[in-house]
């Protein structure tokens, strides 16, 4: 099982079916949080939930379609971040992330993403890295505007959330860039 350190306490670790359980308890503990921005969460989110995001998460390499990783601090589960819309031939992903509302504000997701980026970069030999963040969440915005990202745009109401069509901005990153200003 990979496990990438982000620092002494944190690390990421690709998820396994062992997890199912704490990840549930996890989501639901944060559903209020988590349902303003993310469509998956909903109020019946379950281990079965759970179970089916480990199954579609859980190789990491360029030819899976989506990969994840749980962030995990001294040794409890407080978030994740993952890859997902890989495209193997053009070498290019999008890269999403949550974290635990008691956890926000420190630091961790950006931390997590640089370790994550010098991964996907170096070892999955990706070329462009994508966030898109909906426009309305400053939250998750900051995190590639501090790690260098370029704005690219906004996608006009390209997800439904909650009934309602929103907004996204697109970030991206390319490996040249990274390469050079590697914070």
């Amino acid at each position: 099982m990979l496990v990438l350190p982000v620092s002494d306490q944190i690390i990421l670790q690709v998820p396994s079916q062992d997890a199912v359980v704490e990840i549930a308890a996890l989501v639901q503990r944060n559903l209020e949080h988590l349902r303003a921005w993310m469509p998956w969460a909903v109020d019946d989110y379950s281990t079965k939930h759970a179970a089916e995001w480990i199954e579609a998460v859980g190789t990491v390499d360029l030819a899976a379609n989506a990969f994840a990783f749980l962030i995990r601090d001294h040794g409890s589960i407080i978030g994740t971040v993952g890859v997902h819309d890989v495209d193997s031939t053009n070498r290019h992903a999008k890269v999403g992330y949550w974290i635990d509302r008691a956890h926000e504000g420190k630091g961790i997701v950006t931390r997590c993403c640089r370790v994550l980026l010098d991964h996907l970069f170096d070892t999955i030999n990706v070329n462009r890295v994508q966030i898109n963040c909906n426009v309305d969440n400053n939250r998750s915005r900051a995190i590639p505007e501090r790690l260098g990202f370029t704005i690219e745009g906004t996608l006009r109401e390209v997800e439904l959330l909650r009934g309602e069509f929103r907004d996204q901005v697109v970030y991206s990153l390319l490996k040249r860039e990274w390469l050079a200003n590697r914070i």
